[in-house]
């Protein structure tokens, strides 16, 4: 049954571990029409995405895209009235107990051989504390995934330690950031396409490195606590970096 109504096993497994697994969650027609929109942002990637995992030793006019991330909003503005953002912000306010909104969408897409692991973080360290348990992340996979070609991990229970210390990912020009987690509660989450997940924002996770001959492609939805306003009140590892001219900004902090 596509489009379900949460259960009350879901909400409480969700409250208890900071993740969750919906199966056949969206018709496979609309998964089709996503990846067919979302196709330009790799044809015109140059001009559309950024590279999140930018290798410090490329030139911006080098980079290898080694993981491919633009915004399936920006161009593609009928997307806002697709039945699976509606569900999904509904589906999302039930498990955090709140009322929730759309916030920014991520196309996220790995190619294949040359990918890398998109590492271990949780979104509050990206966001901060401004969204401080008031935000939750769906994520989308256009095909079906597993830990050769780069489906989610979860640290289970990860949302109940609280926002980890993170730092930039060595050797990455990008804002990447990771953190140090305890590896022996991983969930690792192979799933079919029509399938999805949900975290809650303080969830430490990760995906692997695309190893199959096809591109690994998915959608992330964020989702935070309605007039909220976005991220602010950053950690002081945050960094912003314009990818058009390679400077890097650090917010104010604490």
């Amino acid at each position: 049954m596509t489009y379900p109504a949460p259960t009350t096993e879901q909400l409480d497994f969700f409250a208890e571990h900071g993740w969750l697994v919906v199966g056949e969650a969206i018709p496979l027609a609309e998964v089709d029409l996503i990846e067919r929109h979302c196709q330009r942002i790799i044809d015109e990637k140059e001009k559309l995405a950024y590279d999140w995992a930018w290798d410090a030793k490329e030139a911006r006019e080098d980079r290898s895209f080694r993981i491919i991330q633009g915004h399936p909003t920006r161009i593609w503005p009928e997307i806002a009235e697709q039945a699976y953002r509606k569900w999904l912000v509904a589906f999302g306010s039930a498990l955090m107990r709140q009322d929730l909104e759309f916030w920014y969408d991520q196309f996220l897409a790995k190619p294949p051989e040359r990918s890398v692991p998109t590492y271990w973080h949780q979104d509050e360290g990206y966001w901060g504390r401004n969204l401080d348990d008031k935000g939750v992340t769906c994520w989308i996979p256009l095909q079906d995934v597993d830990a050769a070609n780069g489906c989610m991990h979860f640290i289970d229970r990860g949302h109940l330690d609280g926002v980890l210390t993170h730092r930039l990912v060595e050797g990455v020009q990008s804002d990447l950031l990771t953190c140090d987690v305890d590896e022996a509660r991983t969930v690792v989450c192979p799933i079919g396409c029509g399938d999805v997940t949900f975290h809650h924002s303080k969830t430490p996770h990760m995906t692997t490195a695309n190893t199959s001959d096809r591109y690994r492609k998915a959608v992330t939805n964020h989702l935070q606590r309605v007039g909220q306003g976005g991220e602010g009140d950053h950690y002081p590892w945050k960094i912003y970096v314009n990818q058009r001219t390679g400077e890097r900004i650090i917010p104010a902090s604490r």
